[in-house]
């Protein structure tokens, strides 16, 4: 999720037609898409913190269909009884309907997840069409622009694509091989040029927990490995590696973050063709039944094409991807056979690795980054009241998506497809869009707010967040300096609301503030909502960062689906009027806020709350950082440190900077995260850290997650 800062050219994402999308016009309904489950990895900070996932990362979580043989999905109440859950159980019906149009919230969402928006993808025309729409929808309800010169905008930069530049080169005994067709570089690749032997290291996994390691016995240091995507025995369902802890080992990522640990001076990922799906009982069986898939058949010749969207952080390594018919002539050379290799893998789950005599190997990589700048969208509505107006309650959602699908889509297979990100986060925008009119018809009433809100559109949280923080690094508007982000008293996140089921809704955050768990219970009581509480201010969203700056902060969320980044995520399956409920409470919660004293922020308690049933856990040891997403290399960023955490207990604070974890160097999120995960509860590890031009080390002991 963190993006480093490279050197590159800058590229402002193509203007597109606003006017060719207007506020006022009704947006075709987005098309329906199949999606099935898939297995990519994705960092999320409460792997740091030791708090919660959002539900459907990692390998995605299944949930009950939504709205199972109703005929209008978009306007269903979303009411289908069952147990209360834990938390706070609210039983009682409804004590007025909510004052939000189902059919204005679908409008928006439709609108924002139309395909028109491609996505609304970093990079795109899409994102810039989106931001105008929710700046004319600002602009409408009569908000105060809060952006810079005066514009409903607030500019910033961020990483949108890498492209290919001359001199990419894969020589093997001198013979040169062919460029975007029997290789291609990895958009998160290192650059540079490196030579050596060549070592077949079967998937590039070591795996201790489950007694497996692809290295056993080999010396790779210096030399270019050869390793398989994806995982052995990957169609069989009692896998070792179907182990959620398990995961991580077929992301690709990972496998160079080993290569490198191991020494090795860059890796050839072998680009195996999709394996053949199961055959159906009643289908004969096929005469290849049984054998791995061969040099000549029809899925292995396809072509390789470089993938220019944006890559994440360097892996520190020199790497592409290898045609599968190249990598089994070269290990045919060398006297084996790639085939039979991986079968024997399969069969034993023991590593069938090698050096390959006699086969020299020359890489060179060379990728630049494409940076752009994107735009959160602010509005400001004045408060009424002298006293507390100088102080504003923030209600954001982020606007951007996954655009045509990148590293963090889950879609079933590769390729170019629409993200259209109805729940996440069409649902959210869409939310935030209906209390800005609401308040904002409200103002210069009895009614209206007597405290500042600012009502936010944030990009670039599917890249971790990058919005949320320069807003609170660069604070706009009434709260830019002097008086800043000490002048937030609370953070509203709205993100993935559009799922609403079974009467029941998560809220993060509810011990950010003295009362605010109280609030909640007393205002959902009327409105017969179940809430599913955690207590935790930290969570992969736009109100981490506000709440590492001390703001308190709520978190509100319909709970998990089997559409999360996929393509299928369409508005079909908005629940609008469980939305409209949704924004209700959201609303009373914010006119509380507006007209009450000031909430008392509270660090993060340690143990941590319980998590919210079904919104997963982190696996690996706790440690206790908040890490800053926003482009920075070289190490770790620390935003924020839990109390009582290991973290703490060393005496780390914001702004260190970790270079090196258990003896590993970091440099990226990425690399913390992985050799975090690598460790248990109980390891006492070293952790080297740069603060004020100075280097330390210290030695800490990591505890288990709670």
């Amino acid at each position: 999720m963190h993006q480093p800062v490279t050197q590159g050219v800058c590229r402002t994402p193509q203007a597109g037609a606003a006017e060719s999308l207007p506020p006022w016009a009704p947006a075709r309904q987005a098309r329906p898409r199949g999606g099935a489950i898939t297995a990519i990895g994705f960092l999320l900070l409460a792997l740091l913190v030791g708090g919660s996932l959002r539900p459907g990362s990692g390998r995605a979580q299944e949930a009950a269909p939504d709205h199972a043989g109703q005929s209008s999905p978009a306007l269903q109440s979303g009411v289908s009884g069952g147990g209360a859950p834990t938390g706070t159980a609210v039983a009682a019906p409804p004590a007025r309907a909510s004052r939000f149009s189902p059919e204005r919230l679908f409008e928006d969402v439709a609108t924002l997840a139309d395909d028109r928006m491609e996505g609304r993808g970093i990079g795109t025309a899409g994102l810039e069409r989106a931001a105008a729409y929710i700046a004319a929808q600002f602009a409408a309800a009569g908000l105060t622009p809060a952006g810079d010169n005066g514009a409903y905008f607030q500019s910033f930069r961020v990483p949108t694509g890498v492209r290919l530049l001359a001199g990419n080169h894969l020589r093997v005994n001198g013979r040169e091989l062919r460029l975007e067709d029997d290789f291609v570089p990895l958009n998160f690749a290192a650059n540079g040029a490196a030579g050596g032997g060549l070592v077949f290291a079967g998937f590039g996994i070591t795996a201790p927990e489950i007694g497996y390691d692809d290295y056993a016995g080999i010396d790779v240091a210096g030399k270019i490995v050869m390793v398989l995507r994806r995982e052995p025995r990957e169609r069989d369902q009692q896998s070792p590696f179907r182990d959620p802890r398990a995961y991580r080992y077929s992301e690709v990522r990972y496998k160079l973050h080993n290569a490198r640990q191991h020494g090795a001076a860059g890796v050839l990922v072998v680009d195996l063709p999709d394996p053949p799906a199961p055959a159906k009982p009643s289908a004969a069986p096929r005469a290849t039944a049984g054998k791995p898939p061969q040099p000549g058949d029809g899925a292995a010749r396809r072509p390789l094409r470089f993938d220019e969207r944006t890559g994440g952080a360097s892996a520190g390594i020199l790497a592409v991807y290898l045609h599968h018919e190249v990598a089994t002539r070269l290990l045919r050379d060398a006297g084996a056979s790639l085939e039979e290799r991986k079968a024997s893998i399969d069969a034993t789950l023991q590593p069938a690795s090698l050096e390959a005599p006699g086969v020299s190997v020359e890489l060179v990589v060379a990728l630049e980054k494409v940076f752009g700048s994107v735009r959160n969208v602010v509005g400001w509505l004045p408060g009424q009241d002298a006293t507390p107006r100088r102080e504003v309650v923030v209600i954001g959602a982020h606007y951007d998506h996954l655009g045509y699908g990148d590293g963090n889509s889950l879609a079933a297979s590769p390729g170019r497809a629409v993200h259209n990100g109805a729940d996440d986060n069409a649902s959210g925008v869409a939310g935030v869009l209906a209390l800005a009119r609401s308040f904002a018809a409200r103002r210069g009433t009895e009614a209206g707010a007597p405290r500042s809100l600012l009502f936010a559109a944030f990009a670039a949280e599917e890249l971790g967040v990058l919005g949320s923080t320069y807003f609170v690094k660069h604070p706009p508007g009434p709260l830019a300096p002097p008086q800043g982000i000490g002048d937030v008293a609370a953070m509203l996140n709205l993100d993935m609301i559009g799922r609403l089921r079974q009467r029941t809704l998560h809220v993060q955050g509810v011990d950010s503030a003295a009362g605010f768990r109280s609030l909640a219970q007393e205002i959902a009581a009327p409105l017969g909502l179940q809430l599913k509480f955690l207590g935790e201010g930290y969570g992969p969203s736009d109100h981490t960062p506000f709440y590492a700056a001390k703001v308190p902060v709520l978190f509100f969320f319909t709970g998990p689906h089997s559409d999360y980044h996929k393509p299928s995520d369409d508005a079909t399956k908005i629940n609008a009027a469980g939305m409209a409920e949704v924004v209700e409470l959201v609303a009373r919660v914010a006119e509380r806020l507006a007209a009450s004293p000031r909430p008392q922020y509270v660090a993060a308690k340690t143990p941590p709350a319980r998590r919210a049933a079904g919104s997963g856990g982190g696996y690996g040891p706790r440690f206790g950082i908040v890490p800053d997403f926003s482009e920075f290399e070289g190490g770790v960023l620390i935003s924020g440190v839990g109390p009582g955490t290991p973290a703490d207990s060393i005496g780390l604070r914001t702004g260190d900077v970790i270079t090196r974890f258990a003896g590993v160097p970091v440099y990226n999120l990425y690399d913390f995260t992985y050799v975090l995960r690598s460790k248990r509860a109980g390891d006492e590890v070293e952790v080297t850290f740069r603060r004020d031009g100075g280097t330390f080390t210290k030695r800490v002991t990591l505890e288990r997650r709670r």
